[in-house]
């Protein structure tokens, strides 16, 4: 009979850990205007403003500089939240914010370079 004693202790401690519910959860919020790498390759110096503007949309700023170059700037930030829980143990919660921004060079309303950070 002592014997079986560990044997049904580590069947109890297997079906009550068993009972106890494990849920993960992770999702992401941007905010801004995000321009993924695709995207960014259609912009090929040549094109127009208004090429640009019908691909991206309006830019979050614009920059005139001299000799006819002007800098527009699309922002975004990325927040990704990941939560679990294995209930009656662990809860835990983590949160992580990107922030990014894609440039685009243009000189007489030409573009010139495209970039991201």
């Amino acid at each position: 009979m002592k014997s079986l004693l560990p044997l049904a202790s580590t069947l109890i401690a297997a079906s009550v850990l068993s009972a106890c519910i494990i849920n993960v959860d992770s999702h992401s919020v941007r905010t801004g205007r995000y321009v993924s790498a695709e995207t960014l390759r259609q912009i090929e110096p040549g094109r127009t403003q208004d090429y640009v503007l019908a691909l991206i949309g309006d830019p979050s700023s614009k920059s005139q500089l001299e000799n006819g170059i002007e800098i527009w700037k699309w922002t975004y930030s990325e927040t990704r939240r990941r939560e679990g829980r294995l209930i009656f143990v662990f809860s835990g919660d983590e949160s992580q914010r990107v922030d990014g921004a894609t440039y685009v060079e243009f000189q007489d309303r030409v573009v010139k370079k495209s970039w991201q950070d």
